[in-house]
């Protein structure tokens, strides 16, 4: 059995000052992207300074705990059991190898461990034993962050009482386009986890992809 596991470095340390909301119009945002790619990334450093420490990095590792064999259709994944990518289908693996791999993470540097699981959403079956990696990596002085797909009522609280910070669920492109990109669910229904997530107190981790409609 092979893990997939990938480390990142993210500025995604506390904000050093409350973000004001901003309710962006269409012309704002077209102007953006008509800007020249220097500029864009000046106004990019602008915010990011005006709401982080400029210098501080976040080590992050990401371990696919459960690879392949999802059952949606997302146009991008290689982890969707309806195309033929060369990806095999395997188990969820054992709390053992998580959590070496998880001290291995500590070790290079990382201070926030990150386990995704290729489900629509996970049963209360595959849940429990996710439960567990939670706590156990948390005792190693880690962050946790997992992605599981889309949470059925209750199990957001459960993932925040074995002490799970942050859960990553991202919304992918526009309602408009989504349908061409995805058929087997909605941007509502993603939306509908991240409240279930934002309710129990868990901290999100949400994006996008850019240029896809």
């Amino acid at each position: 059995m092979t893990a997939s596991v990938a480390t990142a470095e993210q500025t995604c340390c506390p904000p050093t000052t409350a973000p004001a909301t901003k309710r962006w119009s269409v012309a704002e945002v077209e102007a953006l992207f008509a800007l020249p790619f220097n500029d864009l990334l000046f106004r990019a450093q602008q915010v990011h300074r005006e709401n982080f420490d400029p210098n501080a990095i976040q080590r992050s590792t990401l371990l696919s705990i459960k690879t392949g064999g999802c059952s949606e259709d997302c146009g991008y994944c290689s982890q969707s059991s309806r195309y033929d990518t060369g990806l095999n289908k395997e188990k969820l693996l054992p709390l053992t190898e998580v959590l070496e791999n998880a001290r291995a993470a500590k070790a290079k540097g990382s201070s926030r461990f990150c386990m995704g699981a290729a489900w629509r959403g996970p049963k209360e079956k595959d849940l429990e034993p996710v439960l567990e990696m939670v706590r156990e990596v948390k005792k190693l002085g880690l962050e946790t962050c997992v992605t599981l797909g889309m949470l059925r009522e209750g199990q957001a609280e459960k993932l925040k009482d074995a002490g799970l910070d942050y859960y990553n669920h991202n919304i992918d492109t526009s309602p408009e386009f989504y349908g061409q990109i995805i058929t087997t669910h909605t941007l509502q229904d993603r939306m509908d986890t991240l409240a279930k997530v934002r309710d129990a107190g868990i901290n999100v981790c949400c994006g996008g992809i850019v240029g896809l409609g």
